[in-house]
């Protein structure tokens, strides 16, 4: 079994739309993190992962997902599934918690315009 305390998280933002709490695992197949996003992320083009699945589970808030150019409204209680290789953005107010497979890192993330 592993705990990971909140304050043990590593904290991401972009100064603009974007914070996140990434919870290390310590395991190199899957990670989970705590995604606040306040307005379009990324502010343009979309963005990939190139090697990670990921499942983004909708804590609070709505607004719109788009995938590989087709937007899909979401909103609290929604579950929405990532192949790796997918583009996307996200346009409006949420709290997200996202588990990654294998675990996500930088180096896999790109932003495309």
């Amino acid at each position: 079994m592993k705990i990971v305390k909140a304050r043990e998280s590593k904290k991401f933002e972009d100064g603009k739309t974007f914070a996140a709490c990434e919870y290390d695992t310590q395991d190199p197949d899957l990670n989970t993190a705590r995604i606040e996003i306040k307005g379009r992320y990324p502010l343009n083009g979309t963005m990939r992962n190139t090697r990670v699945k990921e499942i983004v589970y909708v804590e609070s808030g709505e607004g719109e997902v788009a995938i590989n150019g087709v937007r899909k409204p979401v909103e609290q209680g929604d579950v929405i599934f990532f192949k790796s290789g997918d583009l996307i953005f996200w346009n409006g107010n949420f709290t997200l918690i996202t588990t990654c497979t294998p675990a996500w890192s930088p180096d896999q993330h790109e932003f495309i315009s």
